[in-house]
C-alpha cells in the first residue's frame, strides 16, 4: 500500500476526530466510512500490517457472509439491532459496491468469486489508499486515557483523539489481548475462552485426516445443545472440521458463563445419518464381505467403530467424551471479551464514557462458524460510524 503509513515523526501528539484501534475488518471498514464522511481519522494497527486475521479465515477463502444470517446464530441478543438494520442482503450489497463479486455455497456460506481472501483484503487496501486513511503500523496501545480528549499511548509515542473506537479483536490467532485497556473507564470484560477449534478427544485411533459426513450431536451436562449434518475431520487427539467448529462455539459459551475452564460434554456421532437403524443393520446383513464395514466405511473409522461393540449402535451412535478445546493458537475467534451490557447496541458507544466505542470481537459477541463472525465485524463497524456520523459536530 501506498504512503498514508505515517511514521513515528510525523504522529507525535497529533490529533484526530477519531482514531480506530486495530487493523482487522471491522477497524478498516470503520475507518474506510468515517473517511468517505469527512472525518479527520486514523487506524492503529500493533502488527506491521493490517487485515491478517481476513487472509486466515475460511481457510484462506474467507468465509464473509452467510445468507442464513440471524440472531440465532449468535450468543447474545445483543445483535438483534444490527441484523435489523443492516441485514444480508444490505451487507452483501455492500461488498458487490465495492466491486467485489461474490457466490454462495448451499449451506450459504458466501465467499469472494475467486475463494482467496486476498481478493477481500486487496479490495480493502486499495479503498483506504483511494481515501487517503492515516494507517499507523506497528504501534501497540499501551494505555488510553481521558482528559479533554482521549490520550493513545503507545511504545514510542502518544497521540489524541476526540472519540475512540476499539476494534482490537482478541488473542485468537495473530491477535493480541487489549481488552484490560478499557478497565480504567470501568468496563468489565467477561472470561475469554478460544472458539471455532477442533474438539480434544481420544475417541480416534489411528484415523489422523480422515474426513467423514456425518451428524454431530453435543450434549453438555447431559443436554443437547447441538445437533447437524456435515463433515467433520479426524486428528490425532481431536476431531475437526465444520461441525465440530460450531460445536465448540456451545462448549467455549458454557465456559464463558461458568467462568471456568472444563464443561462435561460428550459428542454423538453418526455416521449414516440417511438410515435408520433398521436400515444400517440390513445393509450389513446383506452384505457379501467378510467385513461389512469396509464397505461402508472408511477402513480407519471402521477400525474404532468395530471396538466399540454392537456395530449398528456404533456406527449410528458413537461416543466421544470431549476432554475440552484445542488451544488458542488453533482459534479462529475467542467468546467472552468487554461486557455488550455496558454498550449501546445501536451505536456501539460506551455507557460509561461518551466518545468511546467497541466494535467486533473486542465484545462478548460471537457467532457459529459460517462467516457470522465477519458480518459482526461489518455490521457494528457500520452501526458504529453511523452513530458517530449522526452526532458529528
Amino acid at each position: 500500500m501506498q504512503a498514508k503509513l505515517l511514521l513515528s515523526y510525523n504522529i507525535r501528539m497529533k490529533k484526530y476526530d477519531v482514531i480506530v484501534i486495530g487493523g482487522g475488518l471491522a477497524g478498516i471498514i470503520a475507518s474506510l466510512e468515517l473517511k468517505k464522511r469527512g472525518v479527520n481519522c486514523a487506524l492503529i494497527e500493533a502488527k506491521d500490517r493490517i487485515g491478517k486475521k481476513i487472509l486466515a479465515s475460511g481457510n484462506g477463502k474467507c468465509n464473509i457472509l452467510n445468507s442464513n444470517l440471524s440472531s440465532d446464530k449468535y450468543n447474545s441478543n445483543f445483535v438483534d439491532y444490527v441484523i435489523d438494520k443492516y441485514n444480508y442482503n444490505y451487507l452483501h450489497n455492500y461488498y458487490s459496491n465495492m466491486g467485489i463479486v461474490l457466490k454462495e455455497d448451499q449451506e450459504g456460506r458466501v465467499y469472494p468469486y475467486s475463494e482467496s481472501a486476498t481478493t477481500i483484503l486487496s479490495v480493502l487496501l486499495s479503498q483506504l489508499e483511494k481515501y487517503n486513511v492515516d494507517i499507523i503500523l506497528n504501534s501497540k496501545v499501551l494505555s488510553i486515557s481521558k482528559k479533554d480528549c482521549f490520550v493513545i499511548k503507545m511504545e514510542n509515542e502518544s497521540i489524541l483523539g476526540d472519540k475512540i473506537i476499539m476494534a482490537s479483536g482478541s488473542n485468537a490467532s495473530f491477535g493480541f489481548n487489549s481488552h484490560s485497556i478499557l478497565g480504567d473507564f470501568g468496563h468489565k470484560v467477561t472470561k475469554l475462552k478460544q472458539t471455532l477449534v477442533p474438539l480434544k478427544t481420544n475417541a480416534f485411533i489411528g484415523a489422523n485426516g480422515v474426513r467423514a459426513k456425518t451428524n454431530l450431536s453435543l450434549y453438555i451436562e447431559g443436554k443437547n445443545v447441538f445437533s447437524e449434518n456435515g463433515e467433520l475431520l479426524f486428528k490425532d487427539g481431536s476431531i475437526s472440521g465444520i461441525l465440530a467448529f460450531k460445536a465448540s462455539s456451545f462448549i467455549a459459551r458454557e465456559m464463558v458463563k461458568n467462568n471456568c475452564d472444563k464443561v462435561n460434554a460428550e459428542a454423538v456421532i453418526d455416521f449414516m445419518p440417511e438410515y435408520s437403524k433398521e436400515e444400517v443393520k440390513e445393509i450389513l446383513d446383506k452384505s457379501p464381505l467378510d467385513n461389512p464395514l469396509i464397505g461402508v466405511l472408511h477402513k480407519a473409522i471402521a477400525l474404532n467403530v468395530e471396538k466399540k461393540g454392537d456395530i449398528v449402535d456404533s456406527i449410528k451412535e458413537y461416543r466421544c467424551k470431549i476432554d475440552g478445546l484445542t488451544n488458542l493458537d488453533s482459534a479462529q475467534v475467542t467468546s467472552g471479551g468487554l461486557s455488550t451490557s455496558q454498550f449501546d447496541n445501536k451505536t456501539f458507544e460506551s455507557k460509561l464514557q461518551k466518545g468511546l466505542y467497541a466494535i467486533g470481537e473486542v465484545l462478548d459477541v460471537d457467532g457459529e462458524c459460517g462467516g457470522y463472525n465477519l458480518s459482526f465485524a461489518l455490521m457494528s463497524a457500520l452501526a458504529c460510524v453511523d452513530g458517530i456520523y449522526a452526532n458529528k459536530g
